[in-house]
């Protein structure tokens, strides 16, 4: 009786919402109920999420399964891999180093860490916080890396003998392995372990009581298990990983309170000076005067000119996540998924909506779940029609363009359904006759099926759309060799 009530509930308010202004309470039963419909459309094991206003923590909410296999539920204490959110926190951790006098953000960053080998050009703090620094990105298998690594000096031995990928303040490559350079920074001028600096300089002052460094072979409380999705768009267990490549690129747990009270943290000056936030909010300049929208460990989120807020994404081995803060506001919002997969949107954005309007966002479906259900029970003539109700009938329930439509076909090709996965692009293209992603997606399926002559024509007729994709023109240059 009680769920019948409170389901009439909130379909009232939905009803009403151009009529009222809803209560506090309102919205909280509003924002559980995106979480509960955002389980179901996207299916996925579980979501937490947070809003902070008014320096406060306004509301926290939680839905689905820590842990599959053993049908532990999530809950407000369940911690989860944060990802690339770790990175404002390491960023932060230098810029108070910096207040204090003890580095200089513009100077050659090799004063600090003398070991690491010197390159053809030199680099500065700043730039290994904005992502200007040369430093190279993951190799193949250094993302998902099963290796332990015993300390911050034998981590960044994965890179410190190769090249900087440019001249640092001439491009922008995002990387977590720089990350593990700031990290030795801050162990050599505090004296004393990063994980330990965090504690004393951060997670305690901002009363961050959930917030440990992933360590896979410890026993954490409350760690909640990672999953992605396999072809048939069926959940799994994601690949082990240990993350002790990149502690301060996208090593740390934590669950939404703890990171929207480093927020507060942050917006009220706990942890850092205003002017240092503001000095991590400016976007980034190249020598060549262009302006990126990433500051020092943060990325920048505008509208027009003005800066909106200041957010970072993460995307580890088994989660998803991101954190927006928003100073002006006094506000923050934060979502932590246990699974890492493709069209999740950004829920955190959709709840942060609900706090602020009347508007009511509902969670898209995803197309390529839905197809496969339809196509594993009924075969592609089947999907196909459930593609056309889809896009005719049920369209607002999706996301819909030819990227998010493509993926079935990626679905289909894994599968090694390689004729399915042509004659469904086909079909497709008929919806999207100009896309060169259609024409780029069919070439792989004519190349898988080892039919190299039609990969090529549609390979040609992608590039004759857009001439800058490079998997495009590798392949090109690939079948035109033979």
């Amino acid at each position: 009786m009680l769920k019948i009530k409170t389901s009439v509930l909130i379909i009232f308010l939905i009803v009403m919402t151009a009529q009222l202004s809803f209560t506090q309470h309102d919205k909280q039963i509003l924002l559980d109920e995106y979480l509960k419909q955002y389980i179901t459309n996207k299916n996925i094991p579980s979501i937490t999420a947070g809003i902070l206003k008014d320096n406060k923590v306004l509301w926290i909410g939680v839905n689905g399964l820590a842990d599959i296999e053993n049908n532990i539920a999530a809950t407000k204490s369940s911690v989860y891999r944060i990802a690339s959110i770790t990175k404002p926190i390491t960023a932060v951790a230098i810029l108070q180093l910096w207040e204090r006098g003890l580095i200089d953000l513009d100077k050659d960053a090799r004063n600090y860490i003398p070991n690491f080998p010197e390159k053809k050009w030199k680099f500065t703090i700043r730039q290994l916080l904005s992502h200007t620094a040369g430093i190279r990105s993951y190799k193949d298998g250094e993302f998902h890396s099963k290796k332990y690594f015993s300390s911050t000096q034998e981590a960044i031995k994965v890179f410190a003998y190769d090249s900087l990928d440019f001249e640092p303040g001439t491009n922008y490559e995002y990387t977590s392995l720089a990350f593990s350079l700031l990290a030795a920074i801050v162990e050599n001028v505090s004296k004393q372990s990063f994980e330990s600096y965090l504690i004393q300089n951060i997670f305690n002052p901002a009363g961050m009581k959930s917030t440990y460094v992933d360590k896979q072979k410890e026993i954490i409380p409350h760690r909640a298990k990672g999953y992605e999705k396999d072809f048939r768009r069926k959940i799994v267990n994601a690949p082990l990983a240990d993350l002790s490549i990149k502690v301060a690129g996208g090593g740390l747990l934590s669950n939404s309170e703890d990171l929207l009270l480093f927020a507060k943290s942050l917006i009220d000056g706990t942890i850092l000076k205003p002017s240092s936030l503001q000095l991590m909010s400016k976007q980034t300049k190249l020598k060549n005067g262009k302006k990126i929208d990433y500051g020092l460990g943060f990325a920048l989120e505008f509208n027009g000119d003005s800066l909106i807020a200041i957010t970072h994404t993460g995307g580890g081995t088994g989660f998803s996540t991101k954190l927006s803060i928003y100073p002006d506001k006094n506000m923050a919002a934060v979502h932590l998924i246990n699974i890492s997969d493709r069209n999740l949107c950004l829920p955190c954005d959709d709840l942060l909506k609900i706090e602020l309007t009347n508007e009511i966002p509902v969670p898209a479906k995803t197309i390529s779940d839905e197809l496969m259900k339809v196509y594993l029970k009924n075969g592609i003539d089947s999907a196909l029609v459930k593609l056309e109700e889809i896009f005719v009938i049920e369209s607002s329930s999706y996301t819909i363009n030819e990227t998010e439509a493509i993926y079935f076909s990626k679905d289909l090709l894994g599968l090694k359904r390689n004729a399915d996965a042509i004659l469904y692009l086909k079909e497709l293209l008929k919806k999207y006759p100009k896309s060169w992603e259609i024409f780029a997606a069919l070439g792989d399926a004519y190349y898988k099926d080892k039919n190299e002559g039609l990969a090529i024509r549609h390979y040609r007729m992608a590039a004759q759309i857009n001439n800058n994709e490079p998997h495009v023109n590798e392949m090109i240059k690939k079948l035109s060799s033979k």
